[in-house]
């Protein structure tokens, strides 16, 4: 009955969430997935079946708002199987408006399911089924952009994917939020020198000379590629 998605930011708890809330309510699923074509996945896409209710703990964080969901849940679902809500942020739940929702979380009516979201787990303590959602790998998100710049044509270089992997830390949409930024100031064409003039971090042939100098000793040399670095602007 409820769900904890936790993780770094940018890994897909939101999405799993939304994908989560169509499977359980689809009338033709596949294997447990959604087949997002009958009438439930199609109203809850585009948002005419009001069963899934998204909130964002952020902003919504007040005992109020809780108390709107501990009245809403009493009323049976309209056009799906479940009402689902998916309760983003919600470590920034005040300490009131979290203990306002516990009971309800642990004893809901059977047609409610509840999933929250975190990047702090440890601040929650509910008997909810957990998913840790680990960093995606380098690799795996440069399958994505390569998709995404097929897509929309864009010609970047294998030097500049490798780049954009390692800038994402591991977040999907940190990832995508990057390449749309280098996208946005060169152009269709991306190489790894347009990434760092546009990010305006150090290019790997510095880091290079760093660590070549410090391997031989030579002080002289650091503060030199340090100091070539910091008056370019650069981290």
């Amino acid at each position: 009955h409820a769900y904890l998605f936790c993780g770094t930011r940018g890994t897909g708890k939101t999405t799993c969430a939304k994908v989560l809330s169509r499977a359980v309510n689809c009338l033709n699923p596949h294997d447990g997935s959604p087949c997002n074509e009958c009438e439930v996945c199609n109203g809850i896409l585009d948002g005419s079946i009001l069963d899934v209710k998204e909130i964002d703990a952020a902003s919504n964080n007040g005992v109020d708002n809780i108390r709107e969901i501990r009245d809403d849940v009493r009323y049976v679902s309209t056009n799906a199987k479940y009402t689902v809500y998916i309760i983003d942020e919600v470590h920034m739940l005040s300490t009131g408006a979290f203990n306002a929702l516990l009971k309800t979380l642990e004893e809901p009516p059977e047609h409610v399911i509840f999933i929250l979201a975190t990047t702090e787990a440890h601040k929650i303590l509910s008997r909810c089924q957990r998913f840790d959602f680990k960093r995606i790998k380098p690799s795996d998100i440069i399958l994505r952009m390569k998709e995404i710049a097929h897509g929309d044509k864009l010609n970047i270089s294998e030097d500049a994917y490798e780049l954009l992997g390692r800038l994402a830390d591991g977040s999907m949409r940190d990832g995508l939020s990057i390449l749309e930024r280098v996208v946005s100031a060169c152009g269709n064409s991306i190489t790894a020198e347009n990434i760092t003039a546009t990010l305006g971090i150090s290019t790997a042939e510095s880091i290079f000379q760093i660590t070549d100098a410090i391997e031989k000793g030579d002080v002289n040399k650091i503060i030199s590629v340090i100091d070539n670095v910091m008056s370019d602007g650069k981290d």
